[in-house]
């Protein structure tokens, strides 16, 4: 399936760096602050249309990608407008469209 992903000029130098899009999440309190309950933890989002990917940065990425939420590495849904992704999408399924 085709995904999509939004990002920035310095975070996709660093998506072609590592050699995966592989994001760190970070979970803030009611005060914005970084959580001390959620440890940070690598996921990635994806949305299914380019339009709502391009709002989340500059950059688009087009992400081959093929969903299994029985797995537990994702909360894919037919339906969703988004696709949290818990394991490493290797760069040579990522595009840059935009």
């Amino acid at each position: 399936m085709i995904f999509y992903h939004g990002t920035n000029e310095e975070q996709w130098k660093a998506i072609q760096k590592e050699g995966q899009l592989f994001g760190l999440r970070t979970v803030v309190d009611e005060n914005g602050e970084p959580s001390k309950i959620f440890k940070p933890g690598r996921c990635t989002y994806l949305a299914v249309d380019e339009e709502e990917a391009a709002t989340y940065g500059e950059v688009v990425l087009e992400v081959e990608y093929d969903p299994d939420p029985d797995s537990g590495k994702d909360n894919y849904c037919a339906g969703c407008w988004q696709v949290r992704v818990y394991r490493a999408i290797p760069i040579d399924k990522i595009k840059r469209i935009a």
